[in-house]
């Protein structure tokens, strides 16, 4: 869970993180889309948008977060301590 309240929309990154997260150390479709709690229609868009943009693959239905994936994990964590750190008002 993000930790939003269930009434809020998300906003893109944050479903982007939940779905490169949900695949890292590989996942079918189900997984990612209860993880991510997306809809079928939903969750075909983002992973064609994240393959095109090299963050995930897929090979014999088992989608995996790419080298570059992880890299976009790593660094959207290292943003939001910094903004836990230095919280701004």
């Amino acid at each position: 869970m993000s930790g939003f309240p269930p009434h809020r929309r998300r906003v893109r990154h944050n479903i982007v993180m939940e779905i490169l997260k949900a695949a890292k150390n590989g996942a079918n479709k189900t997984h990612i889309m209860l993880k991510a709690r997306l809809g079928s229609a939903q969750l075909k868009q983002y992973l064609n948008a994240l393959k095109n943009a090299g963050f995930i693959t897929e090979k014999s239905r088992i989608w995996k977060t790419t080298e570059k994936g992880l890299h976009v994990i790593d660094a959207c964590n290292i943003c939001c301590r910094l903004i836990e750190e230095n919280p701004y008002t």
